[in-house]
């Protein structure tokens, strides 16, 4: 009788973050802004019509998610609502967006200081957590799968714009947030705040080229602007004025030797 014998395939190591964001950097900063604009039209609602009150739970995420994906839709990014009917978890929304790009499929998800949620029931969600290939239709028409699924996790601050935005690779699934293993986890940087670095760090580069420039400049020219007094470096500090001004009655040889001093003193230096 033939034994069958079962040989178990090690799976694909999960990619890591410096690798993962070599292909999706420009898509994070676009799921950045979309996040942005819907916490903005999100903040603008409750200003005008809630006359101050608090904004509902679940709604402030179902708006900042619309927003999201009408935002993709324009910059020609196709994001799909995924409702999870068995999900059973009352503290977060029950839709999220998925996209997929590069071979990722990305679910965006609300969650609260970064702890990605818990699967519940959802199978579909278990599945994803769990690195199962998600099967979707390409704009070739032609049927594709997932290599990877990245976790796009985000959170309000506490005047509801968005706080922080984390991009995390899941590993192992979990009914609960605390069962949930992820291979990996950072936080992503807002675009605004990288537009304003670099070009604080534009600025100081251009100051130092000019600074640089000036000392060329100084030492084509033979001036010695290391052994200048401040006075002479900077000519900022106004010069006191001598109790003994010069009368007409000084000649003009002795004007004539004193600039001769100067320039056999500058030649000598």
């Amino acid at each position: 009788m033939q034994k069958l014998s079962l040989i178990c395939v090690d799976p694909e190591p999960l990619p890591s973050y410096g690798e993962v964001m070599k292909e999706v950097e420009s898509l994070m900063r676009l799921l950045y802004e979309s996040l942005d604009v819907g916490a903005t039209v999100c903040r603008k609602y409750y200003d005008e019509n809630c006359d101050g009150e608090n904004p509902e739970a679940h709604l402030r995420e179902m708006i900042v998610r619309d927003q999201a994906k009408r935002y993709l839709a324009k910059n020609g990014l196709r994001a799909t609502e995924l409702k999870e009917r068995r999900l059973r978890l009352a503290t977060e929304p029950l839709i999220s967006l998925l996209i997929h790009y590069k071979g990722f499929a990305l679910r965006v998800l609300k969650a609260k200081r970064g702890i990605p949620p818990g699967c519940g029931l959802s199978r579909r969600r278990k599945e994803f957590y769990s690195q199962v290939s998600v099967r979707y239709v390409g704009d070739d028409g032609k049927p594709a799968g997932s290599d990877t699924n990245l976790l796009v996790l985000w959170d309000f601050a506490p005047s509801f714009g968005i706080g922080r935005v984390w991009l995390a690779c899941p590993e192992v699934a979990g009914a609960r947030s605390q069962d949930v293993v992820l291979a990996w986890q950072e936080l992503i940087p807002s675009p605004v705040i990288q537009e304003a670095r670099s070009q604080e760090a534009l600025s100081e580069a251009a100051q130092i080229d000019v600074i640089a420039e000036q000392e060329i400049e100084d030492l084509l020219l033979g001036t010695d602007t290391a052994r200048s007094s401040p006075d002479e470096k900077v000519g900022l500090l106004p010069q006191k004025t001598s109790s003994h001004p010069i009368t007409s009655a000084t000649s003009a040889a002795e004007l004539e030797e004193g600039a001769d001093d100067r320039q056999s003193n500058k030649a000598s230096a």
